[in-house]
């Protein structure tokens, strides 16, 4: 089966999933040695969905509005640890884990604001007695920070420092350089495809492409320009699109000239924010930004094409409006990439006739204008991490989203409370297209550029599948190794 070599950066800030916020530690650390009730579903040939299934459960269900079931598999079990021996996975360890999961003050309680309850039913099935519907709690469930821990393998032990064992595939051990290993464990139901995996150190982005250049790591993230010469070295490379991040274009419908819905339609056409795209991060894609539940919830990208790149139409539409103010795009500095990219939608905007000032801002003063004062007439840049569709749609789309900075209707809000509640898959993925149809149609923002990553690797490596849903690690379980020599 053989050792997959990764080269990374950075370092997790300590061993507790439940009490930190560290991509680095979900997918490089500890994270990927613990079980979750649920995982997120990893296609490769599909969009980058929060589809999600069983890990730790056999089955579940929603009972009734307020009440959600799992069963968990007779064969999920604990790692073993130093005076703790393996043993199932029962409801008590889940009921313990939620709970403190949600402990005040901890950053990841709000996983759990529907939850009024989580209680044992028998020694195989957990009920989570809910607040209000939750449609996202399986996908909030499957956040690589909803691990499940036992209770008694924690007397005494500082979560933090020591660490606690995982119901996971792998078994994690930390270096004194900082060198983490996952070395599989064979007591799991459905095992990995590699004998362990090495993250290797590095102290800066270049030195870890140069290990990948020489051969001493087989996988690594890198950057667009570095792409240019490994490809030419014959490595492979897939992008993988990061659900619920990256750069807003947005329009103040609270003022004119935006309070007319001709000009923010007008203003959309004059863009092309593919080709902006392409010349700026190089990679990405445009979207309404929304992070698709299941692959049901997408709409076809002629739909998301259509409302722009006719610059034309957006001149006539401007003149027919009788826009005769000037505006001012706020341009978030998160570097020279968002600079230009800011610049170059400006520029696309000038061009179709509309007078526009650009304001270059730091972070801090972004945050602020926008954000937190709301006081723009339009801004391009990045948006609050959202993990879930929920979070998403009543805080950055609803009229009464905390992160609402565009403005609202109530044909919208409408539908958002409807599927906000809607246990109904398919009716849910009905209500989630029509909302972003109309979120396209109403032209208050759109996701202008997604994040997105560059993953590089050898020809040893096999099984990569280009998806990490909320920053989590459960692909390491997927990717193997061609030959299968000791790396």
């Amino acid at each position: 089966m053989g050792t997959l070599r990764v080269g990374v950066t950075g370092a997790a800030p300590h061993k507790d999933m439940h009490a930190m916020l560290s991509e680095w530690a979900a997918l490089f650390g500890p994270g990927p040695s613990h079980g979750r009730l649920m995982q997120f579903v990893l296609d490769a040939d599909g969009p980058p969905t929060l589809e999600v299934e069983c890990d730790l459960c056999e089955s579940w269900g929603f009972v009734n509005d307020l009440t959600a079931e799992f069963h968990l598999d007779p064969d999920a079990a604990w790692q073993p640890a130093e005076g703790f021996a393996s043993r199932p996975v029962t409801s008590q360890d889940v009921a313990f884990s939620m709970n403190r999961l949600r402990t005040p003050n901890l950053p990841h309680a709000s996983l759990l604001d529907s939850v009024e309850s989580v209680e044992p039913v028998s020694e195989d099935v957990v009920r989570f007695n809910l607040r209000y519907p939750d449609p996202d709690l399986p996908i909030k469930l499957a956040s690589p920070y909803a691990v499940i821990l036992a209770p008694d393998s924690l007397d005494g032990v500082d979560v933090r420092t020591s660490g606690a064992p995982g119901a996971g595939p792998w078994l994690y051990e930390r270096g004194r350089t900082g060198q983490v290993t996952l070395n599989a464990w064979d007591g799991h139901a459905t095992g990995t495809k590699v004998e362990r995996i090495v993250f290797h150190p590095a102290s800066n982005p270049q030195l870890v492409t140069r290990l990948l250049r020489q051969g001493r790591v087989d996988l690594a993230q890198v950057s667009e320009l570095e792409w240019l010469t490994l490809q030419e070295e014959g490595l492979s490379s897939e992008v993988v699109l990061r659900s619920g991040r990256g750069v807003l274009f947005g329009l103040n419908a609270a003022r004119p000239p935006f309070d007319d819905r001709d000009v923010r339609r007008a203003t959309l056409l004059a863009l092309s924010p593919y080709d902006v795209l392409r010349q700026t991060f190089s990679i990405g894609s445009v979207s309404t930004g929304l992070p698709l539940a299941d692959g049901d919830w997408a709409i076809s990208q002629a739909e998301v094409d259509a409302v722009f790149g006719d610059p034309a139409r957006a001149r006539s539409a401007l003149d027919a409006a009788g826009l005769k103010e000037s505006i001012t795009l706020i341009v978030a500095n998160f570097g020279e990439t968002y600079v230009e990219h800011g610049r170059l939608l400006a520029e696309q905007l000038k061009d179709a006739g509309l007078d526009v000032t650009v304001e270059v801002l730091s972070r801090a003063a972004y945050l602020r204008r926008v954000w937190e004062e709301r006081d723009f007439d339009a801004f391009v840049g990045p948006m609050p991490p959202t993990d879930t569709p929920n979070a998403f749609l009543l805080g950055l789309v609803h009229s009464d989203g905390a992160f609402n900075v565009t403005g609202g209707t109530t044909a919208l809000d409408v539908l958002i409370e409807q599927q906000a509640s809607e246990l109904d898959d398919a009716t849910r993925a009905e209500l989630a297209r029509e909302i972003q149809l109309q979120m396209l149609s109403e032209a208050l923002f759109f996701m202008a550029a997604s994040a997105a990553e560059r993953w590089a690797f050898s020809d040893r490596v096999t099984g990569f599948v280009p998806q990490m849903p909320m920053g989590g690690g459960d692909l390491w379980a997927e990717v193997g190794i061609a030959d299968g020599g000791p790396g």
